[in-house]
């Protein structure tokens, strides 16, 4: 939002309404970024997005462990509990079998076209 809105007072701008607007689409617009961003860590083809993901190896605090977590159910929190931050293809591959089970990849469309919308 910074750039954004230092851009605004080199242009004169000073009406508060606007400031708060931008502050929003920024807040918005960053906010996606990284949930997409974790997204195709997860999901992405390596071929395309050019790096092989590594957030569930790496126990990243991602998008996708919090929106799983809040849906999980006990034994699945355990299984992530067990499988998660684990330098292992078998491990990382139970995570997102508990990610598929929860529906984390039908709530990032949800947010995604949430998300859109609400910057339309």
């Amino acid at each position: 939002y910074l750039p954004i809105a230092c851009a605004m007072l080199l242009a004169g701008i000073t009406d508060k309404k606007l400031f708060a607007k931008a502050r929003e689409i920024c807040v918005l617009m960053g906010t996606y970024f990284q949930v997409q961003d974790d997204y195709l860590d997860c999901y992405g083809d390596p071929a395309v997005i050019g790096k092989v993901g590594t957030d569930i190896r790496d126990n990243k605090c991602s998008w996708l462990i919090n929106t799983c977590l809040a849906v999980a159910t006990p034994a699945q929190k355990k299984e992530l509990e067990a499988n998660y931050a684990r330098h292992d293809a078998r491990c990382e591959a139970k995570v997102k079998a508990v990610f598929e089970a929860c529906g984390v990849k039908q709530a990032f469309h949800k947010y995604e076209e949430e998300t859109a919308a609400k910057l339309r």
